[in-house]
């Protein structure tokens, strides 16, 4: 609906103010001398916001759910973090669950009931899909929605948007205690991948991920002319964001000897390629899943993921006496908000800061209250 609204200003000066409210838009306004005027803007901006949602349910009709997510893998993912890789299963679920419907037959009530199937499905580890899970596979369906809406003008809404999100808690902090760290390591050292140890070693003492670790190539990493210290530049990271990771002994010198080993396999010439290839296809790395689980089950070590060595390193530096702001720099966290988790850890740092406060302010005789006098 068009309203004009007449006004004043303190020096009595009338002008009109034209106001347009279509459900599912934001207003329009804009103010004129004229009233004539504001009221032909008005008639003209409504006309062609609806004509802009007539063209949008007539395309809402043509065009399938597959049509639109396979325009998205192809030409939205490739752009995002590791090409979009990660997002992909999700895309292929919804393709399958939703691909045959036009977008205007795709409801707010469709939706959920596919979520709550979804719910129900059980994962390659007989279990049901974490409520993080299902969170990202609801994510990418609803990104999909709004590229369609805003950028290609094939729906006039989403139907994501009015499906009730499952509540998420993210912040885990299992990590290992020494006596689990030295087991788990033991167990890693005599598996038969000879990768694991390594793999294993370097999450621990970098906080590095999974991913980060096994998209690793030897050009990425660099030492210093003096050799003074060794740096990993990762340019494929979960928030889009590259850094560069320290590399420290024992795991550098484990790196140093793996690349020593490979320039004389391969008869003087430089490392090159994935640091942890397949073995059946270099250009791909290699599955640790198995020997991973082999390895917890040989240390006796339950309820523990593989990201839980990023929780330890994490939770090391804390008991270190790391800031919240250093940690949040090693692990690649954009804010302090993630790393907030690790807070109760870093106890021990925070009373010496202000122990080291009041000896200053206040000096020794801080240390014993004053007496008072009966």
């Amino acid at each position: 609906m068009a309203a004009i609204r007449e006004r004043k200003d303190q020096n009595g000066k009338v002008s009109y103010q034209a106001q347009v409210r279509i459900q599912g838009y934001p207003p329009q306004s804009k103010t004129f001398l004229r009233k004539t005027d504001a009221k032909q803007w008005a008639i003209q901006t409504e006309t062609e916001i609806r004509t802009g949602m007539t063209i949008r349910k007539n395309s809402a009709s043509k065009h399938t759910v597959r049509e639109m997510l396979e325009r998205y893998r192809d030409n939205v993912l490739t752009d995002k973090a590791n090409g979009g890789k990660d997002h992909k299963t999700h895309i292929a679920w919804w393709i399958n669950e939703l691909g045959p419907y036009a977008l205007s037959e795709v409801t707010t009530d469709l939706v959920t009931r596919s979520i709550d199937k979804f719910k129900k499905s059980k994962t390659r580890l007989d279990k049901h899909p974490a409520p993080a899970t299902v969170l990202r596979y609801m994510m990418a369906l609803s990104h999909a929605f709004t590229v369609a809406r805003k950028e290609w003008n094939w729906c006039e809404s989403s139907p994501v948007e009015n499906v009730q999100r499952p509540k998420v808690n993210n912040e885990r902090t299992r990590y290992l205690t020494d006596a689990e760290r030295e087991s788990l390591l033991n167990a890693c050292e005599i598996s038969p991948n000879p990768d694991l140890y390594l793999v294993v070693l370097l999450a621990i003492s970098t906080g590095m991920r999974k991913g980060e670790i096994m998209g690793m190539r030897w050009q990425d990493i660099h030492t210093a002319p003096d050799q003074s210290f060794t740096r990993v530049h990762l340019t494929k990271t979960k928030n889009g964001k590259a850094r560069s990771v320290l590399l420290t002994s024992p795991a550098l010198e484990l790196l140093e000897d793996r690349r020593t080993k490979l320039v004389e396999s391969q008869e003087g010439k430089a490392a090159a390629g994935l640091v942890f290839p397949s073995t059946a296809n270099v250009t791909q790395p290699v599955d640790l899943r198995k020997s991973w689980s082999a390895a917890l089950k040989a240390a006796g070590i339950e309820e523990f993921r593989f990201h839980d060595l990023r929780h330890t390193t994490a939770s090391y530096l804390a008991m270190n006496g790391a800031s919240l702001l250093a940690i949040s720099k090693v692990l690649g966290h954009k804010t302090t908000k993630m790393t907030e988790r690790y807070s109760h850890l870093a106890t021990s740092h925070i009373d010496e800061v202000v122990r080291s406060m009041n000896a200053k302010k206040f000096g020794p005789a801080s240390k014993s209250a004053p007496t008072t006098e009966s």
